[in-house]
């Protein structure tokens, strides 16, 4: 697939703001991916690779084997993400601390108003749609119902196990890799791990990302192309309830601002998620890169 320097810069503008939103705890990268039109062809591209790609590699032009996956393009958004993640570790912990409360609203706002764009926008709503809805209420019902925790210490392999599950949330939109790794208890360890470049714990998040997202991405990719409506009624319901997953303070309880200056702070979060999709949308029919 040819490539231009305008697709490489945007694909990699895509994927700082896919890492910037996996920091945030309730915030999946696949609801930016598919806000910005580029989810179907990261599922595409992941799946790529696999025992025939490798095969390819080694028996011909492994230039030519890049190309027919669509690497180019997982390279740039991964780097993107990258440069989003250490460079953006910093203020979303002085943000998750000091404005939790705007930081949450503006969630809600993009998270909400996703909802009324291609392709998350359903086109029908029928039985198939309905469907994937309800599995989805029952996925978001499991999560309401687990207490998040928090651990100083951990082993590495627990550490390899949070990475092979979160994962599997990143690809899925609405649910949060960061939020996994909230109820698992590891969250603060990894962004501090990500701030001091901790590459003991790193090495081992990264080795169960990796993992994970190969095995997971070929269920995802599978269902796109037998249930696809099934798919859209689920990745629907995922987004709308993890608006309220957001705000979760303990099983079954939601903490709102309660007090002027934090409804100042939650309305301010909102119009700013609100305008930040109208500005996602533009940028992506002007950055065209499919």
């Amino acid at each position: 697939m040819a490539f231009s320097m305008k697709s490489y810069l945007s694909i990699f503008f895509k994927g700082m703001i896919m890492g910037f939103a996996e920091l945030i705890p309730g915030v999946s990268g696949g609801t930016i991916a598919l806000i910005l039109g580029i989810y179907k062809r990261l599922v595409e591209a992941i799946s790529n690779i696999n025992l025939t790609f490798l095969k390819g590699a080694f028996s011909r032009s492994f230039k030519q084997s890049w190309n027919q996956a669509d690497l180019n393009f997982l390279f740039f958004l991964v780097l993107g993400m990258a440069v989003s993640v250490f460079a953006f570790s910093s203020v979303i912990i002085f943000f998750f601390h000091n404005f939790p409360i705007f930081l949450k609203s503006f969630f809600s706002g993009l998270l909400l108003t996703s909802l009324f764009y291609k392709p998350l926008k359903p086109e029908a709503i029928d039985k198939k749609f309905l469907f994937g809805f309800f599995i989805a209420c029952l996925v978001i019902l499991l999560v309401w119902n687990i207490q998040p925790t928090e651990f100083a210490e951990v082993s590495l392999t627990y550490i390899f196990f949070g990475g092979f599950i979160a994962v599997c949330a990143f690809i899925l939109p609405g649910i949060s890799g960061s939020f996994i790794l909230l109820l698992l208890g590891i969250y603060e360890l990894v962004i501090l791990s990500i701030k001091e470049f901790n590459l003991t714990i790193l090495s081992s998040l990264f080795c169960g990302c990796l993992i994970g997202l190969l095995l997971f991405i070929r269920l995802v990719k599978r269902a796109y192309q037998d249930y696809p409506e099934h798919l859209l009624g689920f990745f629907y319901s995922l987004v709308l309830l993890s608006i309220p997953l957001l705000w979760k303070s303990s099983e079954w309880k939601i903490a709102l601002p309660n007090y002027q200056l934090g409804f100042l702070e939650a309305f301010l979060g909102l119009v700013f998620g609100v305008l930040c999709v109208f500005l996602l949308q533009k940028l992506s029919s002007i950055f065209q890169d499919t």
